[in-house]
């Protein structure tokens, strides 16, 4: 995962006093945060844009700013160093990106506050307009959310902060651009009120960051811009694209690939617009929730916008309302193994910088701060503020309990009882049969248990049966039946090495399914064993010694009977049977099986149900 680093002296002055780093180490690594080392960064200074570069680990120079994209052949001038730590990014928690959601984080379990982080948000006045062309598919990318920040005025530290988590978020929420990008500019160079529309990408020229004076289309960015090569697929499909333009006609950024030189966050800038847009509304609004409560955390101001959707209706972002969730102490309990009460689970999740209220309990006890919780069997209901947005089940809160009551806290008993696993029937066969075919000069196979009528019939020459296990909602065309043998999955194999060498001798071993009334889900699965080989000498006779050799190392005597199968050359199949019991099927392929795979050579192949024979 991608490493953040997290300037020390900043976090300790968010928290009001400094802390010894093993401290802050142990601290983090309890709330999940992987602290990497604790190392001095060098920095440098972009020639061009003036932004402060870190040198990554172990390099003594950087020649390439990661603002503006600018690359130099000489290395960039020094500026001195800083004491951070390095952590590994936790990607369900993007709150815990920056040093001020850090900073949030270690002052519930340092014990400096409790309970749920509150945020004073006014109206901007800003208003932005969504065209209809966003919405359509020529140009799609139909949400927004925007706000605007009043910020202490930013240095080089902050600046680079901002652009950092700016860029984490776009990995962890947006899935690198795809499904949210976040754009962040100087109030101060925006006239009017924002529009939210299409370009057309030969038109509607303006500067991109890390061009200064160079004005350029959107498709001459996709074609020449460092961001817009990278990004370039993200609007491949697009025959217009997406862009926010302000009053005067100034476009401000063209999401999800670069924002415009002119609008650009700088030293000084105190007023601050941002917007995120997507593909995913979710990914959107914890994105923007994310972002303006970590910069609430740094000294800023959270200011609210209204958006004029292309329907007409109206509606204000950001939306930090708490949410809330019903969590059961005894649940709790059972999943933790912990000796909680509606108390110590409480305090633990304030510890979490969540609150907790009592369902149904009395005004007065809700009003008393000593006897808030009601019975211990009542559930209570927990409020968690808005960029916690990997809450979604009880269980997610359990995760905090433990924490906020600490791990080192809880203590280690033995099981009540005490049992040996063993192995079930069918892997222990199933690991037989692998070293005898391995031993025999085969190769193991892992095939999808997912595939198609084509595959698992057509191909085969096999007629359809008249009920078959089938997906009811596939994802995919291409995974809509579960397979009820594992032959089509060999011949896809033998299909893809077609140009490999010959002789090629595969098998594989895994479970099929079945209709079956008889069992509780409708279906039954059994393990099976298909096995091939593919060369110029391969058939009946092939496929006959082969199975010889593997039934004979298991101790067991086939019975073979000739039979007609449509996978098979006719006169050139069997199946055979251990102690009366048909356990499979072997022959030498029908030539038009071998051309619905693109196959030359012949092949001899044999599947046996490993499941009768236990």
């Amino acid at each position: 995962m991608p490493i953040v680093n997290i300037d020390l002296a900043w976090l300790n002055r968010l928290l009001g006093e400094p802390y010894e780093t093993e401290t802050l180490r142990e601290s983090l690594e309890q709330i999940g945060c992987d602290v990497e080392d604790v190392v001095d960064i060098e920095r440098s200074r972009c020639p061009q844009c003036g932004s402060l570069v870190e040198h990554p680990l172990g390099q003594d120079e950087v020649k390439s700013c990661t603002t503006c994209t600018f690359e130099s052949e000489t290395a960039f001038q020094r500026v001195g160093s800083q004491q951070v730590m390095r952590l590994d990014l936790l990607a369900d928690r993007p709150d815990l990106f920056d040093v001020g959601g850090l900073a949030r984080a270690l002052r519930g379990t340092l014990g400096i506050e409790s309970g749920l982080p509150k945020y004073d948000v006014k109206a901007s006045g800003l208003i932005v307009s969504v065209d209809k062309s966003v919405l359509d598919r020529s140009g799609y990318r139909p949400f927004i959310a925007c706000a605007v920040m009043t910020l202490p005025p930013v240095d080089e530290t902050s600046l680079v902060a901002i652009m950092k988590l700016q860029e984490n978020l776009h990995w962890g929420v947006g899935r690198d651009r795809k499904l949210a990008s976040i754009g962040v500019y100087d109030l101060g160079t925006i006239s009017g009120n924002i529009t939210y529309r299409t370009i057309d990408p030969d038109k509607d020229p303006f500067v991109p960051l890390g061009m200064p004076g160079r004005k350029m289309s959107g498709r001459q960015i996709l074609e020449s811009h460092p961001k817009g090569m990278a990004y370039a697929e993200l609007l491949a499909n697009h025959k217009r694209y997406p862009a926010l333009v302000d009053g005067k006609g100034q476009v401000l950024s063209m999401p999800p690939i670069i924002n415009s030189d002119e609008t650009k966050l700088k030293q000084g800038t105190t007023r601050v617009f941002i917007d995120v847009t997507g593909i995913s509304q979710a990914a959107v609004t914890k994105s923007l929730d994310t972002l303006v409560c970590s910069l609430a955390e740094i000294g800023g101001r959270i200011e609210t916008i209204t958006i004029k959707d292309a329907d007409g209706r109206e509606r204000t972002t950001p939306d930090l309302t708490p949410r809330s969730k019903e969590i059961s102490v005894a649940e709790a309990k059972r999943w933790l193994g912990l000796p909680l009460d509606d108390a110590s689970l409480a305090g633990a999740l304030r510890k979490m910088r969540f609150d907790v209220e009592a369902r149904g309990a009395s005004d007065e006890a809700r009003d008393s701060k000593d006897s808030r919780l009601a019975p211990h069997n009542s559930p209570l209901s927990v409020l968690f503020p808005a960029y916690r947005t990997d809450i979604r089940h009880m269980v997610d809160l359990f995760e905090d309990v433990a924490i906020g009551y600490g791990y080192a806290n809880i203590e280690p008993k033995l099981v009540r009882s005490m049992t040996v696993g063993t192995p079930r029937p069918e892997e222990v066969l199933s690991d037989r049969v692998r070293q005898v075919l391995i031993g025999l000069g085969y190769s193991e196979i892992m095939s999808l248990p997912l595939t198609t009528e084509e595959h698992q019939f057509e191909r085969l020459r096999i007629p359809p049966p008249e009920r078959y296990p089938l997906v009811a909602n596939p994802k995919l065309k291409a995974y809509n039946v579960v397979r009820t043998h594992l032959m089509g999955g060999l011949f896809e194999a033998l299909r893809e090495n077609r140009r490999r060498p010959m002789p090629q001798r595969l098998f594989e071993i895994d479970n099929v399914a079945d209709v079956d009334d008889a069992a509780e889900t409708g279906s039954a699965e059994e393990r099976r064993i298909a096995l091939v080989e593919i060369g110029r000498e391969s058939g009946y006779a092939t496929a006959r010694s082969i199975v010889d050799a593997l039934l004979r190392e298991l101790g067991w005597q086939p019975e073979y009977t000739a039979i007609e199968h449509p996978t098979f050359v006719a006169g050139r199949a069997a199946r055979f049977a251990i102690a009366g019991k048909t356990v499979g099927i072997l022959g030498e392929v029908h030539p038009e099986v071998l051309s619905n795979f693109g196959l030359t050579y012949p092949v001899a192949l044999a599947e046996l149900t490993l499941q009768r024979v236990f």
